[in-house]
């Protein structure tokens, strides 16, 4: 039997058949929360030449998302101990339905940038309140079940472009992506809200975290957090930039057509899919450092190979194994980061995902600056840069656990 806490109630014990049932919850959020965060990038082909943007102008779609999810990230931290995790859940999906439905129905640029912007606050409310969960049902850090569920988002990210990929080829109209999945948003509040068992199972911080005061926890003193916090700010950036615009970049690059450019998203997320299973579900938690440092150098090499291939074909297969080395990263990071402060994880875990909006916020609208000026390949070289400063962080924050273990503190390596 498993303890659980309820929205704003005492300690209470759960069986494990509904803490599967309510694991089963957290897999199908990110399958959809998967699905609704690479639409975007699957179809900027057809938005950009629907619109007639240009690369500029699709990367401040990109920031004002990002600006969202930046915020949404660290308000969900601070309010999770008071509001509860369900609370915080349903008002992500209700947002993510409202920003995803409402896109692209006016032609007006400033119509969808909100859009965008309301899309991204419901998506850090999302990421922040399932990570804390996860965390509350993993013991030990092992990472296994953090990376069982963040696989669940690469279902949704190899979902989506495939159903764009078959609707571009059928010449059907990229409005009706974003209608189905504002649909499938609507239809994530409504489980979120009206089922009561639910609300007997989402893992409430408040009696955990209650006793360490917030004013005590000084993030800035905190050497292993901030290097995980930066590892989650090149990650992201790169990882979210590169399913952005990797679409465009086959259109552009190797003048595919706008449907083999969002099976390319597709592609890249089954890598990142199958590292989270085989990597992640097969190593476990020993060597947790070792794990990340071995697959941040993968993806290191592996996407200079797909940036030089020539042939789109062989640039498909370099991108699959970028998303094999980018795959455990974002869980295992969560994972440790929530067990290395348990009196503090909804905090911690915030933070780490605002280090993520920050990237994301960031490293996209350069991307976008340097494609215009120089073209998309110099953008994607730019990403390059950032796999290699993730790889760097990541040493760093391996070094500062060990320095932790020989303090007496907790230790994830």
């Amino acid at each position: 039997m498993q303890r659980l806490l309820i929205d704003s109630q005492p300690v209470i014990t759960i069986h494990p058949v509904s803490s599967r049932r309510f694991l089963a919850y957290l897999m199908v959020s990110f399958v959809v929360f998967g699905a609704l965060g690479t639409t975007a990038g699957a179809t900027l082909p057809m938005v950009i030449r629907y619109f007639q943007w240009d690369y500029l102008v699709a990367g401040w779609l990109f920031g004002a998302s990002s600006l969202g999810y930046l915020i949404a990230t660290w308000l969900a931290g601070c309010w999770i101990p008071s509001l509860g995790l369900r609370r915080i859940m349903a008002l992500g999906w209700v947002l993510q339905a409202l920003g995803m439905g409402c896109f692209g129905i006016m032609p007006q640029f400033g119509w969808n940038i909100c859009c965008f912007a309301i899309l991204g606050l419901g998506q850090g409310m999302i990421e922040v309140s399932i990570n804390v969960a996860v965390v509350r049902l993993e013991p030990g850090g092992q990472g296994r079940m953090m990376n069982l569920v963040h696989s669940g988002f690469t279902i949704g990210a190899i979902l989506a472009p495939f159903g764009v990929a078959t609707m571009a080829a059928r010449d059907l109209a990229w409005q009706w992506a974003y209608g189905i999945l504002g649909g499938a948003g609507l239809m994530m509040f409504g489980w979120t809200t009206l089922n009561g068992w639910l609300a007997e199972q989402v893992a409430e911080t408040r009696a955990t975290e209650g006793r360490e005061p917030a004013s005590t926890f000084t993030w800035w003193r905190q050497p292993f957090l901030i290097f995980c916090c930066l590892s989650i700010f090149f990650y992201v950036g790169a990882e979210i930039g590169i399913s952005n615009w990797l679409a465009e970049y086959f259109v552009q690059h190797h003048r595919s057509t706008e449907a083999f450019g969002a099976n390319m998203v597709a592609i890249f997320w089954i890598g990142i899919f199958a590292g989270r299973l085989g990597l992640g579900m097969g190593w476990g938690s020993r060597h947790l450092h070792a794990m990340l440092m071995v697959a941040s150098l993968l993806a290191l090499a592996s996407l200079a190979l797909a940036i030089l291939a020539r042939s789109p074909f062989l640039a498909g297969c370099f991108y699959l194994l970028t998303g094999l080395g980018y795959s455990v990263t974002y869980p295992c990071v969560m994972s440790a980061i929530g067990h290395a402060y348990p009196l503090q994880q909804s905090q911690a875990i915030g933070y780490t995902s605002a280090s993520g909006g920050f990237g994301v916020l960031l490293f996209p609208l350069m991307m976008s600056i340097l494609g215009q000026e120089l073209g998309i390949q110099s953008g994607f070289w730019f990403y390059w840069g950032l796999s290699l400063a993730m790889a760097g962080t990541i040493l760093l924050a391996w070094k500062a656990s060990i320095k932790r273990s020989e303090n007496g503190t907790l230790s994830v390596s």
